[in-house]
């Protein structure tokens, strides 16, 4: 989704000074999704990393638009880049993405390092560095579609590789966002020359995989709703190109006197320049009923916009694709690239589990590695010396990003076997003790699951209410109640938690928002790992959503949402059917909060939101029990939340002990 590659080049200079909005909304959601500002991704830099982003010793030369048949007789368009006078073979980093090669070639390669011309930098330092239009897309034929396709077609990019007289048999994958899932797909292939694999923010690559359901920015069986801005951006099915009768210098003589991308609104034009929220317009447009036909008010080309709001979580739609599920094969050895609000920060914690534990090759399960950091949607390397996510401050988060992966490559790709070690296996920034954190596994040893408590004396309706948050079981039953109305959703899309670490405030007034807060802290709490929450649920409609969010309240009442999570309650059960509610029966409730860190610093306060809509990152639900996606009527749903000794809500926390770092000594099991 929105991903740094998504934006072409000719989008950059043209919407240049929007810079700002597509830093701070595109990159994280991209997001939702999916998208990131390629020319923004890498742009600060600590003074004390900037030699670590010079260039190598070799120029450089473009060899475009090779077509690269497949194994269909589709042929894929590629750009090479050549280091000049390298001595010997030469390794391959390939990168596949829907979003427009020639953003790269397009790049000042005289620039800083960055996701918009990384392509010269890695070549520079001795590598062929191939970036492919995905099938469908661009230069490419064939037909495309989000997850179809890509295995194969990786193998047989990486077969054409094995055939060329200047490779060195050693091939890595690299991209974020839907460019990182499509790394996963090629570990997918096993093909025996892809040694190194760095995916970042490759949830787009992830299937059921470990109880995941965060396909396309899906979150517990809800649709994410910043796809169709994505689709009608860059989710065209139908691209225009030459005749396949052309062969490659015919192409290249007539390639540059067409555009094949469709003229569509420019994503910025969806949102405030001032405010960065999506404008009223663009509200209008996404409340619209049924919101399968969202596409056609956007006027947009084809695409796969009711394939990604109408379909079950398992349905036909996704499982054509090629998502990493249980059971799936997978090798190479990989460099997993996330930060904790990113939407699929929680598939980067499945993947390299899974890789660790399933790898064709035991080099590829001993050489797992995953770094995260405190931003967003690939935003890993904006971090600087006085880091921001959101409306956060979390101090100096430098990390010397391209650095690390060059040396990656170096040890993968070139077999440099000391340019990698002393690499701990997991490196993770915690916010709030704002320093980098390191571990020989995950979970982390010595990590004990917490449980906070929910309760309340008068209701916890809004910050007015009295709702606690406590460590220990409420003595006295209760119930906290209320009414959740889809024609006026919770809307806070600019300061949505995966796109950062912004104050909450706002929107604590509202009375279709439980609050339940705990009293200041009289010593520092730290939490890393999985969150979950439990809770007893029961309601007048047979289906509805719940939404949880953990947030750090800082002692001056700023709010910083730190996770959250939503759940479609006919999925409680799982994504593998739907079970409805009986209107006012009790029902035990797990919602997955997915990961997160934090340092809740003393004197600060723990506090959860529970309510029903997190509008327009996530489709409403219409509380009919019927078809979201494609109905037009929709009610008003009352639901309640008990808690007392008999049906304890609560939400658990990953906590250790406090100033844990490297924790090899700690033999403790994990609870």
């Amino acid at each position: 989704m929105l991903n740094v590659y998504m934006c072409n080049i000719m989008v950059v200079q043209k919407f240049n000074n929007f810079k700002q909005i597509i830093h701070k909304l595109f990159l994280p959601i991209i997001a939702y999704l999916f998208i990131a500002n390629i020319a923004l991704a890498g742009e600060v830099i600590s003074a004390s990393s900037e030699k670590l982003f010079k260039k190598g010793p070799y120029a450089v030369r473009v060899e475009r638009s090779h077509l690269i048949e497949m194994r269909d007789g589709v042929r894929l368009s590629t750009d090479l880049y050549f280091p000049i006078d390298y001595a010997g073979k030469l390794p391959v980093i390939l990168e596949r993405t829907p979003y427009n090669k020639a953003v790269q070639r397009n790049s000042d390669p005289n620039a800083k390092i960055s996701y918009l011309n990384k392509a010269y930098y890695y070549a520079s330092h001795g590598y062929v560095f191939a970036i492919q239009d995905r099938r469908g897309k661009f230069e490419s034929e064939g037909e495309y579609s989000l997850g179809n396709n890509d295995i194969d077609d990786a193998s047989d990019t990486l077969d054409w590789f094995e055939r060329q007289s200047w490779y060195n048999g050693r091939a890595g994958m690299t991209g974020c966002s839907i460019p990182g899932g499509n790394v996963i797909r090629g570990a997918m292939s096993q093909h025996e020359s892809l040694k190194g694999l760095l995916p970042q923010s490759a949830s787009f690559g992830h299937g059921t995989e470990g109880g995941s359901m965060g396909r396309a920015g899906s979150r517990g069986g809800v649709p994410n709703m910043f796809m169709p801005l994505w689709a009608h951006n860059y989710g065209s099915t139908l691209f225009y190109r030459p005749s396949k009768r052309l062969d490659r210098s015919q192409f290249l003589k007539l390639v540059d006197f067409y555009d094949p991308a469709p003229k569509v609104k420019p994503l910025s034009s969806f949102f405030d320049p001032e405010t960065h929220e999506m404008t009223k317009e663009t509200i209008d447009v996404l409340m619209h009923l049924p919101a399968v036909e969202i596409d056609e008010i956007l006027n947009s080309p084809p695409n796969e916009w009711e394939g990604f709001a109408a379909s079950e979580p398992l349905g036909e739609f996704w499982e054509k694709g090629d998502y990493l599920d249980d059971g799936d094969s997978v090798d190479g050895a990989a460099l997993h690239i996330n930060s904790w609000h990113d939407h699929g920060v929680n598939e980067t914690f499945l993947q390299f589990k899974y890789f660790s534990e399933y790898a064709k090759s035991n080099w590829a399960k001993e050489n797992q590695y995953i770094i995260i950091g405190p931003m967003s949607h690939c935003n890993f390397e904006s971090v600087s010396s006085e880091t921001i996510t959101g409306e956060r401050n979390v101090g100096d988060a430098s990390f010397p990003a391209w650095d690390t992966y060059l040396r990656w490559w170096d040890y993968t790709l070139k077999q440099k076997g000391n340019s990698f070690g002393g690499y701990p296996r997991v490196q993770y920034y915690l916010p709030g003790a704002n320093e980098w954190r390191q571990s020989s596994e995950w979970p982390i040893p010595g990590t004990k699951y917490t449980n906070m408590y929910l309760s309340s004396e008068q209701g916890a309706n809004s910050i007015e209410g009295d709702g606690l948050l406590s460590w220990s079981i409420p003595i006295r039953s209760g119930v906290d109640e209320y009414a959740y109305d889809p024609g006026n959703p919770v809307n806070i899309y600019a300061k949505a938690v995966h796109k950062g670490s912004s104050d909450h405030s706002s929107i604590e007034d509202r009375k279709d928002i439980l609050v339940y807060t705990s009293e200041p802290l009289s010593d520092s709490v730290e939490m890393t790992g999985k969150i979950r929450a439990k809770l007893w649920i029961s309601t007048d409609v047979p289906d509805t959503d719940v939404v949880v969010r953990l947030l750090d309240v800082y002692p001056d009442g700023r709010s910083f949402g730190i996770q959250e999570s939503i759940l479609r309650l006919r999925y409680r059960d799982g994504p593998d059917h739907s079970v409805f509610m009986k209107p006012g029966e009790v029902y035990p409730v797990d919602v997955d909060m997915l990961v997160g860190a934090n340092l809740f610093k003393e004197g600060h306060k723990i506090r959860v939101h529970i309510t029903s809509s997190s509008f327009p990152t996530f489709m409403r639900n219409l509380n009919t029990g019927g078809d979201n996606a494609r109905d037009t009527e929709y009610k008003t749903a009352n639901i309640k939340i008990h808690f007392g000794p008999e049906t304890p809500s609560y939400i658990q926390l990953p906590t250790l002990t406090v100033g844990t770092n490297t924790l090899e000594q700690n033999n403790e099991s994990i609870e």
